[in-house]
Order: C-alpha cells, then sequence, then structure tokens
C-alpha cells in the first residue's frame, strides 16, 4: 500500500500543473468602480484581471496609504436569472453569491447576496470600466504591481 501511494505521489509531481484558463465573465478586463467615481482620481475599485476578481484600493484618511489588493481566483461561472454571471471563488458555492452584468458600454451591475439572519441581503452597485491611461499614475503603478495581465 505504502509503495503504490509512493508511486501515484510521483507520477503526480511529473505532471506539468495546468494554467488556470481564462474565466469567461460578460466583462472586460479592468479596473471596475463606482459609476459616481471619476476615473481620474478614483482610490478604490474592482479588478478582473481574466481570472481573478477583487478589491484594490487606497485607504487611509486621505487615500495615502496603500494599495491594498484582496484579489481571489474565480474557479468556475455560471449564467442565472437576470442576465447576471455568477461567480464562484474556492469551488465555494454557499447562501451568499457574487454576481456581475454588462449593462452597456463599459457599464456594469455587480450584485452581492449576503446572508442575514432568515433571508439574503442583496445589493447593487453601478460600475464603470476605467481604461488604464484614464487612472491616476498611482492607480497604474497599483494595477500593474497587483494585476499585470490588466495592464497589458
Amino acid at each position: 500500500m505504502r509503495i503504490a501511494m509512493l508511486t501515484l505521489a510521483a507520477i503526480a509531481s511529473c505532471v506539468p500543473a495546468m494554467a488556470q484558463p481564462a474565466i469567461k465573465l460578460p466583462i472586460a478586463k479592468g479596473l471596475w468602480t463606482n459609476d459616481n467615481q471619476k476615473c481620474a482620481t478614483v482610490r478604490y475599485g474592482y479588478v478582473f484581471d481574466g481570472t481573478r476578481w477583487g478589491s484594490l484600493y487606497f485607504y487611509g484618511p486621505t487615500g495615502n496609504l496603500g494599495p491594498a489588493a484582496e484579489l481571489r481566483p474565480i474557479t468556475q461561472t455560471r449564467v442565472v436569472e437576470g442576465g447576471f454571471t455568477q461567480m464562484q471563488f474556492d469551488g465555494y458555492d454557499g447562501a451568499g453569491y457574487f454576481r456581475v452584468k454588462a449593462t452597456g458600454a463599459d457599464r456594469a451591475l455587480y450584485r452581492v447576496g449576503a446572508p442575514f439572519r432568515e433571508e439574503i441581503q442583496v445589493s447593487d452597485e453601478p460600475l464603470i470600466r476605467c481604461a488604464l491611461p484614464t487612472l491616476s499614475p498611482r492607480m497604474q503603478a497599483a494595477i500593474r504591481r497587483h494585476a499585470p495581465a490588466v495592464a497589458k
């Protein structure tokens, strides 16, 4: 039994690791922020880099600290009601959810459903996509550092 397990471990270690395939979302790669923000001065947003989704932001009273990035690999997506695409992270698909749908050119609606007591609380955020050249030099540097696939 021990030899069989060692053999399987040796075989598994010889198989090359496969790169994570690009995830299909109905939005383009880039920095997405609330639609009431100006791209040139934005200090926070969501990043989709083709395989990950999450927050990228500067923090502190005047946004002088950071950047901080909280990007997680998307392991699966699926189309759900209302034209949204639901993202699944780390193989987890619980009561809460993260969904996105395109609402126009460089516009999207981000929907989060969070369990609260006996219900799911839903919040919607209208988003715009900021092209890299329209962002401040600080935000461009943050994207190059934390999400280089967006900067290509």
